[in-house]
């Protein structure tokens, strides 16, 4: 599902008026998620029957995937870093699918892995691997989450089910330069002023697992996940371990 989406990326600062602002160390570059663009589906999880459940806290999110309220993310990469929310739980396996929408509408998997869920981190995330075909730009692509009770009998009314989209676009050159010349915070920066929802999300998670008491970082992520157009408030707090990765 081919579709033209360098008109959202609008927002392309000039590099020696980005170098002042972070350097006065002020907060400007909130994400700005493109216009026009959502995908339907569900990135929080619902309870089901059975003897499997999450143990949520007050004010703690289900299930969920680390997706804007459009459900859909913007990424430069072939082949990004997907996170999601995993409460604690007693389901027996995690499984992380990726399918790709031909131009009739159809959804094929590309990709599949399922793990255990103990001892998974509550950012949990997984990196396309290198034999997964690379994403193609300007297509669409939906990601779920589903939580299996028992893997060898998955009655589907007790998986616990969330999704996503992603779709790829090309950097605008412009925006390219800045980044090879940017560092770490500049990068994170960039990338979420420019609505790349999946660079800019992994890139201020790497961010805060190097510098986990960092006041800024701590501050740009609550930003994130409450800015318009994102709405994650409940995970505003959420403490990252070191390495948040789970595969």
């Amino acid at each position: 599902m081919k579709r033209s989406i360098f008109k959202s990326l609008r927002y392309f600062i000039p590099w020696s008026l980005t170098v002042l602002i972070l350097n006065a160390g002020l907060s400007w570059a909130g994400f700005i998620p493109p216009k026009n663009l959502s995908r339907p589906g569900n990135r929080e999880g619902a309870a089901t029957r059975g003897i499997c459940k999450v143990q949520t806290l007050a004010n703690e999110p289900d299930l969920t995937t680390l997706v804007p309220a459009s459900n859909i993310g913007l990424t430069a990469a072939t082949r990004p870093t997907f996170y999601w929310y995993l409460p604690a739980n007693n389901y027996q396996a995690l499984e992380f699918a990726l399918f790709q929408t031909l131009a009739d509408g159809t959804q094929v998997p590309i990709y599949k892995q399922q793990f255990p869920t103990a001892n998974r981190p509550r950012l949990d995330s997984i990196m396309l691997a290198d034999d997964v075909p690379p994403l193609q730009e300007g297509v669409d692509y939906r990601w779920t989450v589903s939580l299996i009770c028992n893997p060898s009998d998955p009655d589907p009314s007790q998986i616990r089910f969330v999704e996503g989209w992603v779709q790829r676009i090309a950097l605008p050159k412009t925006l390219e330069q800045q980044l090879r010349q940017a560092n770490p915070l500049q990068r994170y920066e960039l990338l979420a002023i420019n609505g790349l929802w999946y660079d800019a999300l992994d890139a201020l998670v790497k961010l805060r697992q190097a510098q986990p008491n960092n006041p800024k970082i701590n501050t740009l992520w609550r930003e994130l996940m409450t800015a318009e157009g994102v709405d994650l408030h409940r995970l505003s707090k959420l403490a990252i371990a070191q390495d948040s990765r789970g595969n």
